[in-house]
């Protein structure tokens, strides 16, 4: 898998449809010498579901396959985190097909057009024409439904291939996946970590806010689930792997819970992680659920349960991701 992710032969994000990718994906297996039984094995030692005939299956159709049976399919080749993203993404932009501003004329690099001024009254020269020798004339003023057609005219070809000035970048940047760090917006210097609350007349680990020195273990990992979707994995030395769940019990309605299953097919949650800002987001759980994760109360200290409840504007709901520092 060395060659993945933008060096060597196999690149997904030059597939420009299903057939090139899944040819992809055909390449790979052969590359890989394993059959599709050891390709099973592999995936569900990574904790991943791969059965043998449906990945044959995808591998013989001319569509994309699923999110899951290429992330399984992936890891079960060897794959590393920016490769399985790098797949996933490449799928993604197949599936969405082509951006709609692709079939509007791109400007010259370079190039601005001259605004027009109106029509040229008779016997005035063309522009950059040279005039007769005499007085030199001052210019005629536009009247003021010539000039007002001149001011839509530059508005219109400003708005179309600017103005000359640097375009200002309104993307968010990339979401990064991998270890990272899940900071509450409102107090930075604190993480959202693993904590003992007592909750159902017995204690649960869920999810907290406490300072970020005092967070490790468990690291945490943003893992790609598929399309525009994340699970949130805990990795402690003694506890083991977890992904959180959103609990939905009336007691412990909006907890989120590590769960040691985090296979595709597992009761982890798929989050919506929407940008709010520069590199500020809001987590969502997964479909059928319109809340937002926010820290409890919204208030900064330590200890303080983080759970999914009803979306507002609130800071409370704002969280920042980043890599692990």
């Amino acid at each position: 898998m060395g060659n993945l992710g933008g060096t060597g032969e196999l690149r997904p994000a030059a597939a420009g449809d299903a057939v090139a990718f899944v040819g992809m994906m055909q390449q790979l297996k052969e590359r890989s010498g394993l059959t599709y039984r050891q390709l099973e094995q592999r995936a569900a030692e990574r904790g991943a579901v791969l059965a043998r005939s449906t990945l044959a299956d995808a591998l013989r159709r001319r569509a994309l396959p699923r999110a899951e049976v290429v992330e399984a399919f992936i890891r079960a080749c060897g794959g590393n985190e920016p490769e399985v993203h790098a797949w996933l993404l490449a799928r993604q932009r197949i599936e969405d097909g082509p951006p709609m501003v692709q079939n509007l004329p791109r400007a010259q690099p370079g190039y601005r057009p001259q605004a027009q001024h109106g029509d040229r009254p008779p016997g005035q020269p063309r522009h950059g024409a040279r005039k007769p020798h005499g007085k030199r004339r001052k210019p005629l003023l536009l009247t003021g439904a010539a000039a007002l057609a001149a001011l839509l005219v530059i508005v219109g070809v400003r708005l179309l291939i600017g103005d000359g000035a640097e375009p200002q970048s309104t993307a968010a940047a990339p979401l990064p996946t991998g270890e990272v760090s899940i900071r509450p917006a409102s107090a930075p210097g604190l993480c959202v970590t693993d904590g003992r609350v007592l909750r159902a007349h017995r204690y649960r680990t869920v999810a907290v806010q406490r300072p970020c020195k005092e967070a490790v273990p468990p690291r945490t990992y943003l893992k790609v689930a598929g399309a525009d979707r994340y699970r949130i994995q805990w990795d402690h030395p003694d506890e083991g792997t977890g992904c959180l769940v959103l609990l939905r019990d009336p007691a412990l309605d909006g907890l989120l819970e590590p769960h040691d299953d985090c296979t595709p097919t597992g009761p982890a949650e798929r989050f919506r992680v929407e940008s709010a800002g520069k590199s500020v987001y809001r987590i969502r759980p997964g479909d059928g659920d319109d809340r937002c994760l926010a820290v409890q109360g919204g208030g900064g200290a330590r200890g303080t349960v983080v759970r999914a409840e009803r979306c507002t504007e609130a800071d409370s709901q704002k969280f920042l991701i980043g890599p692990e520092e």
